[in-house]
């Protein structure tokens, strides 16, 4: 997996420690490597753990020093920073999403990243190694945010947390264990059956002492993804759609044809349009304006 991890890398451009890295670069070789990026080990207090922060900022951030930017904050750095890189740029070129700075979650260089993300993404404990989402939900919200915003040009009224399976998981508890903190939450095929439906008891613990749940979430899963799997999302998508929380903008959405890694490009692509919605910039396209100056 390290050495997947490494290879594609490089090829998509992300900047990955060399510690990482399986075999060195022969002498002069030139890489792709994203620009406006750089990565932060913080030692936490919440977790006792160290972690690292892969921070991607927007081109117009060095020539705007007046502009501050709301932030995606996303699980699984290790992996899906070259796709939201890419799909941010697309969405940007299509007009459809504000400028926004990116804060991916990840491991120092040599973790066991499916061991850490499931100590740190799962809401209850099955075991010694799982079950401390609140410790690392205190690390995002106590920890990584203020540091962001004290660093960098941040919004603090305009964050979004997103992820994927486990950490789809984490996206939507994140909403029940700190309401409001985030103004957006996008969980893509979300292991809603952890530990026999831990999720909807959280929130149906919620809803017996809340009438609103204030943000915008988006929930997916591929059509094809194996059943045990696929039915506690669809059902757990009835039951928060049924609730009709105040405050509550819920999108679900069902991605014809695709299993559970694969659902991640469509899936980021509708969550961020669906979260930033409210704040989707006027005017055309890259596309329509090309076309408009050629005169087609």
């Amino acid at each position: 997996m390290k050495t997947l991890l490494a290879a594609c890398a490089v090829a998509l451009g992300v900047v990955i420690p060399a510690s990482a890295q399986q075999t060195a670069a022969p002498a002069g070789e030139r890489h792709f490597v994203l620009e406006n990026t750089q990565i932060i080990p913080v030692q936490s207090q919440s977790t006792g753990r160290a972690h690292e922060l892969v921070v991607v900022l927007p081109s117009s951030y060095a020539a705007h020093p007046e502009k501050r930017y709301p932030v995606l904050y996303y699980l699984d750095a290790y992996w899906d920073t070259p796709l939201l890189t890419a799909t941010y740029g697309n969405l940007i070129y299509d007009n459809q999403v504000p400028e926004f700075i990116m804060v991916g979650l990840s491991y120092p260089s040599g973790a066991n990243y499916d061991v850490e993300r499931r100590r740190d993404y799962t809401i209850t404990a099955t075991d010694a190694d799982s079950g401390r989402a609140d410790a690392f939900l205190g690390f995002i919200t106590k920890e990584v945010a203020p540091l962001i915003e004290s660093r960098f040009r941040a919004e603090k009224t305009d964050r979004v947390i997103s992820g994927s399976s486990l950490g789809g998981l984490f996206a939507i508890a994140a909403a029940y264990k700190a309401p409001g903190f985030f103004a957006g939450h996008i969980a893509i095929s979300p292991a809603a059956g952890w530990d026999h439906g831990a999720l909807g008891k959280l929130d149906a613990a919620y809803a017996r002492d809340h009438k609103a749940l204030p943000a915008r979430m988006f929930i997916s899963h591929g059509s094809i993804e194996y059943p045990a799997f696929q039915q506690p999302v669809v059902a757990f998508q009835k039951q928060l759609g049924n609730r009709n929380y105040q405050g509550l903008a819920l999108q679900t959405w069902t991605m014809e044809g695709l299993d559970h890694t694969a659902v991640k490009g469509d899936g980021y692509v509708r969550g961020l349009m669906w979260v930033w919605k409210p704040n989707k910039p006027a005017g055309p396209s890259g596309l329509t304006k090309a076309m408009q100056q050629q005169g087609e």
